[in-house]
């Protein structure tokens, strides 16, 4: 039976520090987690679709459609950034929002921690923070690994966020990781959404697209803002 770790990492916002604490392993039969029927898809295999970039990573290049480093945009605003999969490399449309909620205890129950870091998590917020990337040149991105953005709060600080080597799916914002087969037309969608958690008082207010072609210095990144 598979088993499932996760580690809560609790920031004090207002003095930008970071703890984790590694939970208890859990059966994942014990997890409520939300469930995702199985389906059988045919896959781009090495032999049926050549994947150049599955152990070589490629020159990526801003050109006149990507948004420019150091550009800052509001969110809901789309930004354009350079980006590959294992099959090829293109222009990938990048909207984020954040919303906050108040963290519901059915849905801290359902996490795969011990009850004292449950604990913590009680009268919190969560942050949904959405990305849904569009491919805007109708290249294969099957596989697309979702990104992370680095993420700050009202007061400077750093939000709260579960790490595991499982999916966090709670009401309202469940995780995909990487970008289905269908993610090789021009036009098509693929969402995701991470959670976070801190205070309502200080809520995120920023994130932050370092990868390359860009950079984590804010003066070299793709940053939105609330």
């Amino acid at each position: 039976m598979r088993r499932i770790i996760a580690a809560l990492a609790v920031c004090a916002a207002a003095a930008g520090c970071t703890t984790t604490v590694t939970a208890t392993p859990v059966p994942a039969g014990d997890v409520g987690t939300t469930s995702t029927k199985s389906t059988t898809s045919r896959k781009p295999t090495a032999t049926s679709t050549p994947q150049p970039y599955l152990t070589e990573t490629p020159v990526l290049e801003i050109n006149e459609a990507a948004t420019k480093p150091g550009t800052k945009l509001k969110f809901g605003t789309q930004g354009v950034v350079p980006a590959f999969s294992r099959y090829a490399k293109g222009n990938l449309g990048v909207t984020v929002t954040v919303e906050s909620v108040k963290a519901p205890d059915a849905d801290i129950d359902k996490l795969p921690l011990k009850e004292e870091d449950k604990a913590k998590l009680r009268g919190k917020n969560f942050f949904y923070v959405r990305a849904e990337l569009e491919n805007l040149d109708g290249v294969n991105f099957t596989g697309f690994q979702a990104p992370i953005f680095t993420a700050s709060t009202k007061s400077g600080g750093f939000p709260g966020t579960l790490l595991g080597t499982s999916k966090i799916s709670v009401t309202g914002c469940a995780e995909a990781l990487f970008a289905p087969d269908t993610f090789t037309t021009k036009g098509a969608k693929f969402p995701t959404c991470r959670l976070y958690f801190g205070l309502a008082s200080d809520p995120i207010t920023s994130l932050r697209y370092g990868e390359k072609p860009y950079d984590r210095d804010p003066a070299k990144a793709v940053t939105w803002q609330s």
